[in-house]
């Protein structure tokens, strides 16, 4: 794995839309998963997890983002890229088995996931 321009590009924008979008569902979970066309339940529990959620987006979205700027993060930051696009992939296509079909913003997302894993597979090669 070269650290080139190219690859801080990549991490660059993979870490910004994980932090923008861990942010958002962060900071208002409802709308965010509105967007995707869900609707989040009053359940406590259920509110929590999504926020959990965005959380961890936001965290892995800054570590990614970092190494882009940092030599010594490069690695770190594309393998939790490959790890996390497709945990969350695999995850959703898992719930489209088992579950059915959860409406085109979520498998939008999934097909998403599946790609930004891809790419930043590709460049650890």
């Amino acid at each position: 794995m070269k650290n080139s321009t190219a690859l801080k590009g990549i991490l660059f924008f993979l870490g910004l839309f994980l932090f923008i979008f861990g942010s958002l569902r962060l900071i208002d979970h409802v709308t965010s998963f509105a967007n995707l066309g869900s609707t989040l339940s009053e359940d406590v529990g259920l509110l929590n997890e999504a926020r959990g959620t965005g959380g961890v987006m936001l965290g892995f979205g800054l570590l990614i983002f970092l190494g882009a700027f940092k030599k010594k993060l490069a690695f770190t930051s594309t393998l939790a890229a490959i790890l996390l696009f497709f945990s969350f992939a695999i995850g959703r296509l898992m719930g489209l088995i088992l579950d059915g079909h959860p409406g085109e913003g979520l498998m939008v997302g999934m097909m998403t996931e599946f790609g930004f894993g891809f790419i930043a597979l590709i460049i650890l090669m």
